[in-house]
């Protein structure tokens, strides 16, 4: 089995093995926070560690994590919070035994044809894993199928582990 992980707050986990395909939408709450008060979305950080800890214990090796890096035009703070969540998933899945894997978004994407876009990730999602896509049925569960089509990728590279 391969476990696979899209970072981000609209990002999610996914294991792809011979029994089939399973995606978990990131761990997230809500709370007020800025100094506008407004409700933003954070990672919830113990149910992500529940969440490997299950993993690993129903034999969960591989990690693949899509690489992550800046994004043009975005926020100091919006950056340093996505690459401190990206941080703890690799931290807490090495801290229980994972062998963890960067995989650039260019090489996976590459060698699945997977097109930048998300509306059009999610339609080749759907023509590489027919059988699941009712599990991302809107245009904001790019990240169930990205995570999904990672964890392919790893099962197509690393073999059955």
């Amino acid at each position: 089995m391969i476990d696979a992980c899209d970072p981000g707050l609209t990002g999610a986990f996914a294991t792809y093995s011979p029994h089939g395909l399973a995606v978990l939408p990131m761990p997230t709450y809500s709370e007020k926070a800025g100094k506008l008060n407004r409700e933003r979305p954070f990672l919830d950080e113990p149910a992500i560690l529940d969440y490997l800890q299950g993993r690993r214990m129903m034999g969960g090796r591989v990690l693949l994590i899509e690489q992550v890096g800046g994004i043009p035009g975005q926020a100091a703070h919006g950056a340093f919070t996505f690459g401190h969540g990206a941080g703890f998933i690799k931290g807490a899945a090495m801290a229980l035994g994972f062998e963890v894997e960067e995989v650039p978004a260019m090489r996976w994407k590459s060698a699945l044809k997977v097109p930048a876009i998300k509306r059009q990730a999610i339609e080749r999602a759907t023509q590489l894993l027919p059988a699941y896509a009712h599990l991302w049925p809107l245009q904001k569960h790019d990240g169930l199928a990205e995570a999904a089509m990672l964890a392919l990728y790893g099962w197509q590279t690393r073999g059955a582990l």
